[in-house]
């Protein structure tokens, strides 16, 4: 006798909770693919930038930058801008 009412009482929890568990609909985004920055040509409006590999400068107005040489050990990371441009050029 115990044990039917034991699974009585487990079918009862069990259906209850299936009822009130349900996914929400929520509408999810698409993704957008981040920005390809390159090391050779390096974020706008950065005058020096790096990925812990390579260290670039940009030139004057008009110049391609200048960047090191990567070590042969070295594992680059996200690029990130070291010096902004001045707000004049």
């Amino acid at each position: 006798m115990r044990q039917f009412a034991l699974m009585v009482a487990l079918l009862a929890m069990s259906s209850l909770t299936a009822a009130g568990l349900r996914a929400a609909e929520l509408e999810i985004p698409p993704r957008h693919p981040a920005e390809n920055v390159s090391i050779q040509k390096g974020p706008p409006n950065c005058s020096r930038w790096t990925d812990e590999c390579v260290n670039c400068t940009r030139g004057a107005d008009g110049e391609a930058p200048v960047c090191s040489n990567i070590g042969f050990a070295c594992q680059p990371k996200a690029i990130r801008c070291v010096a902004p441009e001045a707000p004049g050029k």
